[in-house]
């Protein structure tokens, strides 16, 4: 009560130090919210007081009663009317409602003694007499405040009220009342002491930390139902997400260490791969503790992620790809994170394909028929349904964004450009590995690339361009690719080795995307392809033809997809004898390269090849990677180092009995092996190499890192991981080499190499021909000129 104003900004102070933001704000904000229903409360008050209902009729006794009793005359300034109120008439009125508290407060009483005795509002009564429905008098009260006592009422219980009109509350009145409360609660506070500063920080604290507690208690309940029920209030309070990740990281803390004493105490450890040291089998392994504890933390941390919203899943698709990285428990365990996200069917999904197709239900029916409500996938973004075309009956399959996610992108991605922008601010404490960047630019590039995967329109179009750079038609079917070679020819259809669904482009929208039915067999599931009889050279071709498909990707189509994870990819077995295909899924990210950074990876992969480290330094300035005062000397002396010292080396292509893949091999591998072997003969080595040794720390800072290539290093992360997922010795360059000639068109890399073979002509520095331009041009004459005016 205003009565009391150091409780009142005690109270003040602990609903603001509740909050979840800055304390300081809501400290005003609820000091104002607390006095405007104060005076509503008052006002309903004293219009209980005009009718001569008194309030404290209502109220079950307590100490507080006792002094407003003696406060009642005060209140005059809030109502006149009350001056006019003799002390006899208020006593008669309390005796008058304390007669029938028995009544409404549900209390029963023999004898008028003990009634007055139990009833009265300012006697002493015992616990045990305390026994008030409170619900059932909050909501007489709210009635007396809400509905305005009439006469009628006041007559009803035998009490005369004299004429006067309703109590109104003008601007004046509770202006008066606001400022006396604010001049008030500011004395307050300024009377405080540093003792009681510190009590109030403290109930407060106490207080936050208690919601807190009982929220996350309340939020883990609902996640347990629906893992993906809290997505929308992390992304409105990311400090209840950061307490989320808090406590998820606590939680796998001992899982995580636990295994590592244990295998340091008994001299048993999984090593990578099928190296089981010290244990005997691999049975014996999965029976061990160590192996329970890390099956745990892998549940543990993909759980976490899941919950925590649909950026953080596509950080767990990211890592589930590496291999090298985690345990073979949590891969496993991340691998749900691919496709199997928790989904709505049912009913639920039915609505959910109402509100997302164009027409609502009626255009839905009108087009689909045989809907299957149980989704066939669910990822982060959206769920898959099958269900048939009306108009041919083509089975389809109809992807469906889950609801809110523009929302929920729009508060992440806010959060995240700050912290982008706070990292560029470091400056060298922003670099990896020693390479300069701005995240700012490159989180602005991925803004626009998640921005457009929650739209399906987008998704339709990349999907279209895929599959027409591939030369892919409904079913499958080889139709004219719209992709060229370097040399400007058209390139071939890969119909033969890849395949992507048909997307139906007319029947899209921006949640509702409508793609040919292709199923598959995820590539990571081995049980399932042994089972479809893939073999052991099937997986190798199939990861042969993975590298093969961005190769064409970077070099000719300039345009690749960037998520190439396992939920995105799958194989397709035929059973009359064919070899199987791969399939693409999933074109929601996807990013465009300039004619510059295709060129110059295409000769980054053939400096590789070559072990050529002037022509991989000409390529990175090509790129646009390197500073304007890069040491181009010391980078090519460090290049050189790593193709002599075989950290960078391309292996030969394996041999494939089965007659199968020779059509899809029509790549004559003996020009590649020769021109392998040549790599690594001393004569190829850069003349200039120097013999000291150069660290990478001194040459990293000479690069800066464009956000295409950030994109472009994640499509290879992802897709190295796939590839060794099907053959443990794949490597991107090795697998993609062979298909140079494809790229570059056959008469353009015949040329290429015999510059390679004629390297004493044709070197653009030493060869023969280098020197006669420099000759003539030494006497007065311009090659170039010269041949310009005689092609004239």
């Amino acid at each position: 009560t205003p009565a009391h104003p150091r409780c009142l900004c005690e109270l003040i102070l602990s609903l603001s130090l509740a909050g979840r933001s800055s304390w300081t704000l809501l400290l005003f904000v609820n000091m104002v919210s607390t006095m405007f229903f104060s005076t509503l409360l008052l006002w309903g008050l004293s219009g209980l007081m005009e009718s001569r209902v008194a309030v404290m009729a209502l109220v079950p006794p307590s100490p507080v009663l006792r002094r407003v009793d003696h406060r009642v005359a005060s209140m005059s300034r809030m109502n006149r009317l009350n001056d006019n109120v003799e002390p006899s008439f208020r006593r008669r009125m309390r005796q008058s409602f304390s007669s029938k508290l028995p009544h409404m407060m549900g209390t029963k009483n023999d004898n008028a003694a003990d009634n007055m005795r139990s009833t009265s509002l300012f006697a002493k009564r015992s616990l045990s007499k305390r026994k008030t429905p409170i619900l059932a008098l909050m909501f007489v009260l709210l009635r007396r405040i809400a509905l305005a006592p009439s006469r009628a009422w006041a007559a009803a219980v035998s009490i005369s009220v004299p004429h006067s009109p309703a109590l109104t509350l003008g601007r004046r009145r509770i202006l008066t009342f606001l400022r006396s409360m604010l001049s008030t609660t500011a004395v307050s506070l300024g009377n405080l002491n540093r003792q009681q500063v510190k009590r109030i920080f403290l109930v407060g604290l106490s207080i936050y930390a208690f919601m807190n507690v009982i929220e996350s208690v309340m939020a883990h309940k609902r996640q347990k139902i629906d893992a993906t029920s809290e997505w929308g209030r992390y992304a409105d309070a990311p400090a209840a997400r950061g307490m989320a990740l808090t406590v998820t990281m606590m939680r796998l803390a001992p899982y995580t260490v636990l295994p590592v004493i244990i295998e340091k105490v008994t001299g048993k450890s999984k090593q990578s791969g099928d190296d089981y040291s010290g244990y005997n089998t691999k049975e014996e392994y999965e029976s061990s503790k160590a192996h329970r504890l890390r099956k745990t933390a892998g549940q543990l941390f993909a759980d976490g992620l899941l919950r925590l919203g649909p950026l953080y899943i596509k950080i767990g698709q990211i890592l589930s790809c590496q291999e090298n990285l985690f345990p073979d428990e949590w891969i496993g365990a991340m691998e749900k994170l691919q496709d199997r996200v928790p989904a709505k069917s049912g009913k639920a999904a039915w609505d959910l394909a109402y509100d997302a197709c164009p027409g609502g239900k009626a255009g839905f029916h009108k087009q689909y028929t045989d809907f299957d409500d149980v989704p066939l996938a669910a990822a982060s973004l959206g769920q898959v349904h099958k269900a048939r075309l009306r108009s041919s009956g083509e089975r389809v399959a109809i992807k469906i964004q889950r609801p809110r996610l523009r929302d929920i992108y729009d508060k992440d991605l806010a959060l995240m450009k700050k912290i982008a922008k706070v990292v560029d601010s470091f400056g060298k404490a922003g670099q990896v590995g020693g390479i300069e960047q701005s995240w700012e630019g490159i989180f602005n590039d991925a803004e626009t690339i998640l921005y457009r995967e929650i739209d399906y329109r987008a998704e339709a179009e990349n999907a279209i361009r895929f599959a027409n750079d591939f030369g892919i038609g409904l079913g499958g079917v080889a139709i004219g690719s719209t992709a060229r070679g370097v040399d400007g020819k058209k390139l071939p259809s890969a119909a033969e080795w890849l395949r992507t669904p048909y997307t139906y482009g007319n029947l899209s929208s921006e949640k509702f995307l409508v793609m040919e039915y292709v199923p598959s067999i995820k590539v990571t599931n081995n049980a399932k392809l042994n089972e479809a009889g893939v073999t052991v050279e099937d997986r190798e071709y199939l990861a042969e033809a993975l590298a093969r498909s961005y190769l064409r990707q970077f070099c000719s189509n300039g345009f690749f997809s960037t998520d190439p994870h396992p939920g995105n990819l799958g194989i397709e077995v035929f059973e009359d004898g064919r070899a199987p295909r791969m399939v693409f899924y999933d074109f929601g990210q996807a990013c465009s390269l300039s004619g510059d950074q295709a060129g110059g990876i295409l000769e980054v992969v053939e400096s590789i090849i070559d072990s050529d480290a002037k022509k991989s330094v000409a390529a990175f300035s090509r790129m646009g990677v390197l500073k304007d005062n890069a040491d181009l000397e010391k980078v090519q002396a460090k290049c050189q180092q790593n193709y002599d010292t075989g950290m960078l080396k391309v292996k030969k292509r394996k041999k494939r009995g089965s007659s199968k893949y020779s059509s899809n091999e029509d790549t004559d591998t003996t020009e590649l092996e020769a021109r392998i072997e040549q790599a690594g003969k001393p004569s190829n080595t850069t003349e200039s190499t120097s013999e000291v040794k150069v660290k990478d720390t001194e040459v990293m800072g000479y690069f800066t890192l464009q956000s295409e290539y950030a994109f472009v290093a994640r499509a290879l992360s992802q897709m190295d991981g796939v590839g060794k997922t099907l053959d443990p010795e794949f490597d991107f360059i090795s697998a993609s080499a062979p298909y140079l000639v494809e790229v570059k068109g056959t008469g353009r890399y015949l040329i290429d190499e015999a510059k390679k073979r004629l390297k004493f002509v044709y070197d653009p520095d030493n060869g023969v021909l280098a020197k006669e331009m420099a000759l003539f041009k030494s006497l007065g004459f311009d090659p170039a000129e010269i041949t310009t005016n005689c092609r004239k």
